[in-house]
This record gives structure tokens, C-alpha cells and sequence, in this order.
């Protein structure tokens, strides 16, 4: 009896570990950009975060979102980017927006988020006829003529924790220009490192 009492505690400690262990990896690292301190840097390790300049301003993950999702639904994958847009550092500061990107991906069907390793080394010219980009500002939804840009999935990998994998890791690059509302903007730096893993990849 006393045996099976420590098995069981031995048991629960490992498990109340792994998933210690599974919450860590969905918090966000900021490391600045050395260049661009208002950006996080470009990094491959699962940091759970993104940033761009929107024109002058920042759109950049936050705390209180998951960063990204994948949404692999009619006929589309999506890679969303989700967070805000706000002042950068040196500007004059008002009150930050929520702010999203949709990359909509026509085409590419993962059934799980193991798929996504398909990725690695793909570059996605945002001017394809296989694409498409919604971009939504404090609710209002804007569907941008690109004019040109990319989307860079410089890598993706797994993540294995006690052998099992857990998550893929998407880190890459983004930038355009579009036209919203007839007026020309611009995304620049563009960097993600995500981790996509059961809690945010979805097939319906």
C-alpha cells in the first residue's frame, strides 16, 4: 500500500512538472531588437512574440492575447497575428488599439499542427493569386491592396517536452505596402516566433 501511495505521488509530481513545463512555453520573451529597441528581436527559440512598424506606428503582441493562431478553415489557412497598435517609443503617446493580420493561405491544408513543419524555408509573395490579407483595427475590418511583400517562414520546428512534441515553432519575417483607403502605408521589420501547438491550431 505504501508503495502504490508513492507511485501515485511520483506519478502527479511528473505530471504537475510537465505541465509547469507546457504553461512556461506559452508566456511571451521580449528581447529588443539592438537596431530597433522598440521591436522584439529576431529569434527561433518559441519566445511567443511579434512586431512590425505599421508606418511610424507599432504593431506589436501583447500580454493579454495569444499571440498567434492557425485556422485552417473553407478552403484557407490562416496565420494570425494578433495584439496592437500603438505609439512607438519616441512618439507621441495616445491610447493603443487592438490590432490583427490575417495571412490567408489558399492552398495549404495542415490537419494538425505537426503539418506545419511543411513551412520551413517558404517564402509567400502577399501579391499571389493564392493569397490573402485581412487586417483589422479596432474592429473595423480593412481587406489591403498589397502592392508588394512577403512573408518569410525562415523556420519551423518541433518542440519536444519529455519526447513528446508539443508544439511547432514558426519564426520568420513579414513586410508590405498596400493601399487602405486609397492612401499607400507600409509594414516594415516585420519578425514572428511563435509556438503553434493543440491550444491554438484549429480545423473546422
Amino acid at each position: 500500500m505504501k508503495n502504490y501511495i508513492i507511485h501515485i505521488a511520483f506519478g502527479a509530481l511528473l505530471l504537475m512538472a510537465a505541465c509547469s513545463k507546457e504553461t512556461e512555453l506559452k508566456k511571451s520573451v521580449f528581447i529588443p531588437d539592438t537596431d530597433f529597441p522598440d521591436l522584439p528581436a529576431y529569434s527561433e527559440w518559441g519566445y511567443n512574440t511579434f512586431g512590425a512598424y505599421y508606418d511610424r506606428e507599432l504593431f506589436i503582441y501583447t500580454e493579454n492575447d495569444v499571440p498567434a493562431k492557425i485556422i485552417n478553415t473553407g478552403g484557407k489557412t490562416s496565420f494570425l497575428l494578433k495584439g496592437q497598435k500603438r505609439s512607438a517609443q519616441y512618439s507621441y503617446d495616445y491610447d493603443p488599439v487592438n490590432m490583427s493580420i490575417s495571412f490567408d493561405l489558399y492552398g495549404f491544408q495542415p490537419n494538425t499542427f505537426s503539418d506545419l513543419l511543411a513551412l520551413h524555408d517558404t517564402t509567400i509573395d502577399l501579391t499571389g493569386p493564392n493569397f490573402k490579407m485581412i487586417v483589422t483595427i479596432d474592429t473595423v475590418k480593412h481587406e489591403e491592396q498589397i502592392m508588394s511583400g512577403t512573408l518569410k517562414f525562415i523556420r519551423a520546428q518541433q518542440l519536444m517536452v519529455d519526447k513528446n512534441q508539443v508544439e511547432v515553432i514558426l519564426s520568420g519575417e513579414f513586410g508590405y505596402t498596400a493601399l487602405v483607403d486609397e492612401e499607400p502605408i507600409s509594414i516594415t521589420l516585420g519578425r514572428f516566433d511563435v509556438g503553434i501547438g493543440e491550444d491554438n491550431f484549429f480545423k473546422y
